[in-house]
């Protein structure tokens, strides 16, 4: 009789510790999110939704998501989460993205060239970080409306000041 029940609950066990681990284990998942047309930009109030050629988001590691009207909030965001976020911090970001400025795809922020100085203007009509997947794309946009091409550590704080209306909102 013991013998019947052990051999009967040890499988059954097994099979609920091999089959439980990887969940446990597997990490969350941090692709981009659809932007709700309801979905307000965190830092101005705008919605992302009606930009899609702006919009930005970050994944936080526990798959909640906040979306922006453009990289330029995006970046603001990132540069005092204390402010526009108070459940999570930096070391809770697990992804940022941005939309490709002529694609309208996600691509990872972290591997996107950001446009400064261009003719482009962001959704307030003001000049904003038009973002592309390649350095191809990006040139092509200098090329067209002006502008020099930024990496994702090359936006600072002095770059985002430096753009005019950035702080008006």
């Amino acid at each position: 009789m013991i013998r019947r029940l052990c051999a009967a609950l040890v499988p059954a066990m097994l099979a609920t510790l091999v089959i439980g681990q990887p969940v446990a284990a597997s990490a969350a998942d941090l692709s981009p999110q659809y932007v709700q047309r309801s979905a307000r930009c965190p830092v101005c109030g705008m919605y992302p939704y009606r930009t899609p050629q702006w919009t930005a988001q970050i994944v936080f590691n526990d798959q909640t998501a906040s979306s922006f009207d453009s990289p330029v909030d995006l970046f603001r965001f990132l540069g005092n989460m204390a402010l526009f976020d108070k459940q999570h911090k930096p070391a809770d970001v697990g992804a940022i993205w941005v939309a490709d400025y002529t694609t309208k795809a996600w691509v990872d922020a972290k591997k996107a060239f950001f446009v400064l100085g261009s003719k482009a203007r962001g959704p307030m009509n003001d000049p904003n970080l038009p973002a592309f997947a390649s350095r191809e794309a990006a040139d092509a946009h200098v090329k067209a409306e002006g502008g020099k091409v930024l990496a994702f550590g090359d936006v600072t704080r002095e770059v985002i000041k430096s753009l005019a209306g950035a702080h008006n909102h």
